[in-house]
């Protein structure tokens, strides 16, 4: 496996740490534990998909901090990105994204050696890798099937983040590939319209929605919880997550313009 390279610095701002707010990382937990019965039969690796109906809902925040939080119970986990378009989970774990998937489904490296250290305990990553001219073709191929199917006997968990299902169709590809997909749509940001097509995609590929995480849903402030020393807020307006079902929505991915949302918090560019 390839060596962590601490050249970049990690957005420490949208990922969970023992530090964190107490209400996001019970939220992640309780993800957590809903994915784990969601998939309750499973012996072997369980692959999940993250995807979003459009660019800036998140996705790529909440799929690893679910991978960090899976991983907090001493299961092996792979997080990869596979949005080869746009990628942004290094960005997260301060990971140069020089070798990775697109690497590995081109034949130019070994998929051991597109495997780094994230620098938490029992969470390793796969870059996107360098950007393809092709990155539908390269997901929906054999190898990427081959690839999936030895990182199976590597890993507890894979995590694997994708491109937004309304705007390209490599999300679709891989959907076949994994046992369970989520959806990640944005408080206050998102639409039915957009959910409703998303999940449309994803019944007609016959994808099995394990459901819908709501991002960036407030906190009110007299929120607490209770612990052996007595009440502790949280303390101000946070942004949590919602696991269930809710509404998506939003505009370019890299090709044009961009919904500018003067509520954006730090995952808004996912």
């Amino acid at each position: 496996m390839a060596k962590k390279n601490n050249a970049r610095v990690a957005d420490n701002k949208s990922v969970i740490s023992e530090n964190s707010n107490f209400a996001l990382s019970e939220a992640f937990k309780a993800i957590r534990t809903n994915l784990t019965f969601a998939l309750p039969n499973h012996l072997k690796c369980k692959k999940i998909m993250f995807t979003s109906a459009y660019p800036s809902e998140g996705k790529t925040t909440v799929s690893s901090n679910t991978a960090i939080t899976i991983a907090q119970t001493e299961a092996k986990v792979l997080l990869i990105d596979a949005d080869l378009r746009k990628p942004k989970s290094h960005t997260k774990f301060g990971i140069e994204n020089r070798v990775g998937l697109s690497n590995v489904l081109s034949g130019m490296v070994d998929v051991r050696d597109a495997i780094t250290p994230s620098g938490r305990l029992n969470l390793w990553c796969m870059t996107a890798g360098v950007i393809p001219p092709n990155p539908a073709e390269l997901l929906s191929s054999e190898k990427m099937r081959e690839t999936l199917e030895l990182l199976e006997t590597m890993f507890d968990y894979i995590i694997i983040d994708t491109s937004p299902i309304n705007l390209v169709s490599d999300a679709l590809d891989i959907s076949a590939m994994v046992d369970g997909v989520v959806l990640v749509v944005k408080y206050k940001a998102s639409t039915h319209p957009a959910t409703k097509e998303a999940l449309s995609k994803l019944e007609f590929v016959n994808a099995n929605v394990l459901g819908i995480i709501m991002n960036g849903v407030e906190v009110e402030r007299d929120a607490y919880y209770k612990s052996r020393k007595g009440r502790y807020g949280y303390g101000g307006r946070k942004y949590g997550y919602g696991y269930g079902y809710g509404y998506g929505y939003g505009y370019g991915y890299g090709y044009g313009h961009k919904k500018n949302n003067k509520n954006d918090t730090p995952d808004s560019n996912d």
